[in-house]
């Protein structure tokens, strides 16, 4: 996953065990000219992609997967590669979840469900802050 900045070119990688929110997020991001959306449905997946995939920039990963804990699989990432911009999915918001994740490496978290207005503007603000640096 070498290399430096984020584009509309660049691969974007979903883990998510839930279906609908694969989905949406896939549709979500294609809509908003992303069109390198990679996904999958379990933490081992996901690695897989992220390391097969080298250009993989950012990385939406779900903090409940059925196989692993998406902290595991966050960690994991960042010791592959320490560039890749991961942001946690979470249903749960919990104060000590946030700093774990954080403390290993997560950009941010996006809380589940999602409503378009509040994808649209917390997700798309976090893309141009990767694109800046």
């Amino acid at each position: 996953m070498p290399g430096k900045g984020f584009t509309k070119e660049s691969k974007v990688l979903v883990i998510d065990d839930d279906s609908s929110v694969r989905g949406f997020l896939e549709n979500f991001l294609k809509a908003k000219g992303y069109n390198n959306v990679l996904a999958e449905s379990t933490g081992e997946g996901g690695l897989r992609v992220a390391e097969e995939e080298a250009d993989v920039k950012l990385v939406l990963l779900d903090v409940v997967l059925p196989d692993m804990s998406g902290i595991d699989v966050l960690r994991k990432i960042k010791g592959a590669n320490k560039e890749v911009k991961v942001i946690m999915i979470t249903g749960h918001p919990d104060e000590a979840m946030v700093k774990e994740a954080v403390k290993a490496g997560a950009h941010d978290y996006i809380i589940k469900p999602f409503n378009m207005f509040y994808l649209e503007l917390v997700l798309l603000t976090k893309l141009i802050q990767l694109k800046l640096k």
